[in-house]
């Protein structure tokens, strides 16, 4: 089974790429530093840029991250599972080089099934970043994929064509900010 296999791949420090409910993205568990530091390799980004965790749920965002106000709050009951990502103040727990030694980080619970399956069987969070060099545009489909990435990794998942989507990014500082418009952006602005 491909879940099997990805988690397998992922509990031993692997790179993987997975098709998510936006791009395609790669992957390593967020808790292993030394695959996160293979991440920034494989995609020649700059430590100082931050990377996504993905999280199966609201309880395990909640393990990673500190909600600190209702808006917050809100925005994850309504648009969480989905093409939403929130900068959370981050706990301890998470290595500051995922977050770029900030103090915040970026979390999604995206609205995949395997993902989440994925994640679960896991136990811990996954990094997600679009699965390109950096500063190129990121993948919808396998054969757009550098192959010096697919070269670079551990293991592939193979899914249909992707529909050129991307999260919003917010931020809540005494209002929500847009630092990403994407699918749902229209949608916070008239809400929040």
């Amino acid at each position: 089974m491909i879940i099997e296999k990805v988690v397998s791949v992922l509990k031993t420090g692997g790179i993987v790429v997975l098709p998510t409910d936006t791009i395609y993205g790669l992957s390593c568990d967020a808790l292993n530093t030394y695959a996160v530091k293979k991440v920034y390799e494989i995609k020649n980004r700059k430590y100082e840029k931050p990377m996504i965790i993905l999280v199966s749920n609201k309880e395990m965002l909640m393990k990673y991250c500190n909600i600190k106000n209702n808006i917050e709050n809100d925005l994850i009951d309504k648009y969480m599972p989905g093409k939403l990502t929130i900068i959370l103040n981050k706990k301890d727990n998470i290595p500051s080089i995922i977050a770029a030694n900030k103090d915040t980080i970026a979390v999604r619970i995206p609205d995949n099934k395997d993902l989440i399956d994925i994640i679960n069987k896991l136990g811990n969070p996954i990094i997600s970043t679009s699965c390109n060099i950096s500063n190129e545009n990121p993948s919808y489909c396998i054969k757009d994929i550098d192959t010096e990435i697919i070269k670079s990794v551990d293991y592939v998942v193979d899914g249909e064509k992707l529909s050129n989507s991307s999260s919003t990014i917010v931020k809540v500082e005494n209002k929500v900010k847009i630092l990403r418009d994407g699918d749902l952006s229209e949608n916070i602005k008239i809400t929040f």
